[in-house]
């Protein structure tokens, strides 16, 4: 046997999600939201098959990934490959500060030149090799079917970009699942972003 879904879940709301400031690779708890979204996660979790979960360390993907964790008494197991980006010099500033703060670093980045690393942090490229690794590693697991993966939108979103040709126009919010799926010898994305009210509702 070897692993057919995936499962990434984006961590709880945090302060600096409601503030709109990049956290990067500051440990930021989650809020009592992002708790209280990740309960209600972990509910609607015990009807879906899960076999294993992993999570980045950082605080508010860890804290997401226990309280599931609990709820389906599944061991958590913490990769540091699955961190979110660190944006350097950015991290604690909302992007109008950062434009402001840092005008040519911010140019820089908007480009969107993935080799680009914004001072003190990393680039798209460098994300994309450690979320890759790690990816490799969880999916040919030969003990699970299913597997969740918690962690964040931004790191996410950068590997799904490097696998797949298009993705739905559609933004990660807190605690939404992006289901993938194995077919034959490519995966498939079954459900993108998807909350739990989304994902129960028929149709």
């Amino acid at each position: 046997m070897s692993v057919h879904t995936v499962l990434f879940i984006r961590h709880g709301r945090t302060k600096f999600n409601q503030e709109r400031r990049l956290q990067g690779a500051l440990p930021v708890p989650l809020d009592n939201e992002g708790r209280q979204q990740s309960r209600a996660l972990a509910r609607y979790l015990r009807s879906v098959p899960i076999d294993a979960i992993y999570a980045s360390p950082r605080p508010r993907a860890l804290e997401t990934a226990q309280i599931i964790g609990e709820t389906l008494e599944q061991e958590v197991r913490e990769d540091e490959r699955l961190a979110e980006i660190a944006f350097g010099d950015f991290e604690g500033h909302t992007f109008a500060e950062v434009k402001t703060r840092f005008p040519e670093a911010y140019r820089k980045w908007e480009a969107g030149y993935r080799a680009y690393r914004v001072p003190g942090g990393e680039s798209r490229v460098d994300v994309q090799r450690r979320m890759a690794a790690a990816w490799g590693d969880i999916v040919n697991a030969k003990s699970y079917n299913a597997v969740a993966v918690v962690g964040h939108s931004s790191a996410m979103m950068i590997l799904l970009a490097s696998m797949f040709a298009q993705l739905p126009d559609k933004r990660m919010k807190n605690c939404s699942i992006t289901t993938l799926r194995r077919f034959q010898d490519i995966w498939e994305i079954s459900a993108f972003a998807e909350t739990p009210q989304e994902a129960e509702q028929p149709g």
